[in-house]
């Protein structure tokens, strides 16, 4: 999907105050994300001058062969290139702003009312507890092996691996102060198929840093990396069914190391990254804040209706395997992050982009509008994509957010 951002500046929306709700700011002027009650009016400088069709359409519908239009205009577009149309008043979502079928980008409009329900099976708690039992049996041992070349006086680095759910490996890279004490807790999880790196031991002398991988990926890169697609047959046997407990088994041990200070857990991470940490905060429950990036794996069936991958990806492999698409659906759902929110309790700061096409908008705030914590708030980048780890503005927000609650 082509996006126009020529001429945009990178205009940041910020709704982070504690104990106050999400409303917002917005700088400098009008963006492309709406957090009043309206009538809307979008001003935007766009590459195009004169005349010029636009089309909004709804972000829920562009999968359609017809997306849902909810308004066209004819529009004059001045030498100076600056679009200014009325929208009225638009009802809470993200849409699709299409100028001459050639320029493309999303606005989104009172994000935080979006809804999209939780719709776990009657058997979701049941599911996770059982699921959880069977981690608890399995010793929370891991293997440690020094990293001379990252270690120095400050902090020792270690690589590290442990036995997790159905004999799965999970592991990562660990960074330690030397000093003896008590130290915060920052564990990353990383995204789908990212690299793994290591940690300066000079930088954060005074925190424990781990770099969590989940089975198959991380240091534990397979060759095959279709992992979303794995186990479709059986909830029991569905890939992110051990990945999670991965991610949970992860903290465990982290929290048991004899420098953690158990009361500053901190849990972070972007994409699939976002959606570890969100899992680990779920089904753990002991970090202090945690902090997700343009969250993965939210909101499965709405997701197959904004954008192509992953969903249609699984449901193609589905069809492979002669998996009905409600049967599926009813399957992803055990392990749709929204799901698990509501039992999300500790204070949440979510960044998004608004031109994200890998986990578009609405996923993201299926997670974050059905948290179990009113501590929460979120940071958007209008024009930025899916690399919100490419954005300079939002590691000062997400350390601000995460240094006041520790």
């Amino acid at each position: 999907m082509k996006k126009s951002l020529l001429f945009l500046a990178a205009l940041l929306v910020a709704a982070c105050g504690r104990d106050v709700p999400p409303t917002g700011s917005s700088a400098p002027g009008p963006s492309w994300l709406f957090l009043d009650k309206g009538p809307y009016t979008l001003t935007s400088h766009v590459d195009l001058t004169g005349e010029a069709g636009l089309v909004l359409v709804t972000d829920r519908s562009l999968m359609a062969e017809t997306p849902d239009t909810v308004l066209t205009r004819t529009v004059t577009i001045g030498e100076d290139s600056l679009l200014t149309v009325a929208l009225g008043k638009l009802e809470p979502g993200f849409y699709e702003v299409r100028l001459n079928d050639s320029l493309r980008f999303n606005i989104g409009v009172q994000p935080d009312k979006v809804v999209s329900k939780p719709d776990p099976q009657p058997d979701f708690d049941t599911f996770w507890e059982t699921t959880l039992s069977e981690l608890a049996e399995i010793p929370a041992e891991a293997q440690w092996e020094l990293v001379p070349e990252y270690s120095n006086e400050l902090r020792q680095c270690f690589r590290i691996s442990f036995e997790s759910l159905d004999g799965g490996i999970g592991g990562g890279i660990i960074s330690i102060p030397v000093a003896e004490g008590k130290y915060p807790v920052f564990i990353q999880y990383m995204g789908y198929g990212a690299e793994p790196f290591y940690f300066d031991p000079s930088a954060n002398p005074d925190r424990i840093d781990f770099l969590v991988s989940v089975r198959g990926q991380g240091i534990f890169k397979e060759a095959r990396t279709d992992w979303i697609d794995r186990g479709l047959q059986d909830k029991a046997d569905y890939y992110y069914r051990g990945a999670f407990c991965d991610a949970v088994r992860a903290a465990e041990i982290a929290a048991a190391l004899d420098k953690a200070d158990q009361d500053r857990m901190v849990a972070l991470g972007e994409s699939q990254g976002g959606a570890l940490t969100a899992v680990a905060a779920a089904l753990w429950g002991k970090f202090k804040v945690i902090s997700i990036a343009v969250p993965f794996l939210g909101d499965y069936r709405d997701y197959a209706r904004i954008v192509w991958w992953p969903v249609h990806e699984v449901m193609e492999a589905a069809d492979k395997q002669g998996i009905d698409h409600e049967d599926l659906f009813t399957l992803l759902s055990y392990f749709d992050v929204k799901n698990l929110a509501p039992r999300i309790t500790c204070p949440v700061v979510m960044a998004f982009g608004l031109q994200d096409p890998t986990c578009p908008p609405h996923t993201n705030f299926a997670i974050y509008n059905n948290l179990g914590t009113s501590d929460k708030c979120f940071w958007c980048v209008p024009t930025c994509g899916h690399a919100m780890w490419l954005e300079d503005s939002w590691p000062p927000v997400r350390d601000a957010f995460i240094a006041e609650r520790l």
